[in-house]
């Protein structure tokens, strides 16, 4: 693909644009622990309620309702129900998400040169982060498997996505962090980019792409 060809750059969110320095279940035990819990109450507690099973999430009603009953399993578990709302409010996902360093800068470079827009495998409270994190400005379209009720790497998502953007697959870029997303991408004809945060940042990736410029390079020709 000729870069100067691309019109529209569809990202992934969480792992690409934004991630929890702690992880779910970390965040429970820190919250537990800082409570009096040992660690095996608390593990014992939290592989009981992860046995809960799930029916397709599509509202933020049903999304509470499935996390009130996780977490109020725990709270049960380790023998105070009372729990239940502290652990949803204070380490649901999220309330914990912040943007890589780089991102920001990006998406002010990329938005005065292409067509951004989302998709993200994610339930209805994802929709929130965007407006937490200030960056719902910068996409045309944001699509998430909750609300269209399918999911990467399933071809039905980006054929969705591209119909919402309006964008042609042949002018499009689709970035994750997960292989088996860009090959659902490239199935479809979008041209995928892998994002492997141990190697490079997504600054870095759009540079060596040519989709940035390189300022120590200077003007890409």
């Amino acid at each position: 693909m000729n870069q100067r060809n691309v019109q529209t750059i569809f990202f992934d969110a969480g792992g690409v644009l934004f991630d929890t320095p702690i992880k779910g279940e970390e965040r429970i035990r820190n919250l537990l622990t800082g409570r009096g819990y040992d660690v095996a109450t608390i593990n014992e507690a939290i592989s009981k309620a992860k046995q809960i099973k799930t029916t397709l999430i599509t509202k933020w009603d049903e999304e509470e309702q499935y996390y009130k009953k996780f977490y109020g399993t725990i709270a049960k578990e380790v023998g105070d129900i009372g729990l239940t709302n502290e652990l949803l409010y204070l380490t649901h996902y999220a309330v914990h998400c912040e943007l890589f360093p780089e991102v920001i800068d990006v998406l002010e470079e990329l938005s005065g040169k292409y067509k951004l827009a989302i998709i993200s495998n994610a339930m209805p409270s994802m929709d929130w982060v965007f407006d937490r994190l200030g960056i719902r400005k910068y996409f045309d379209t944001i699509i998430l498997s909750a609300f269209v009720k399918e999911g990467k790497p399933n071809k039905a998502i980006y054929e969705i996505a591209l119909n919402q953007a309006q964008a042609q697959r042949e002018q499009s870029i689709f970035i994750d962090d997960k292989l088996e997303n860009i090959d659902g991408a490239e199935k479809v004809g979008i041209r995928g980019l892998h994002l492997d945060r141990s190697k490079i940042n997504l600054l870095e990736l759009l540079q060596e792409e040519k989709l940035l410029v390189d300022a120590d390079k200077g003007e890409i020709e």
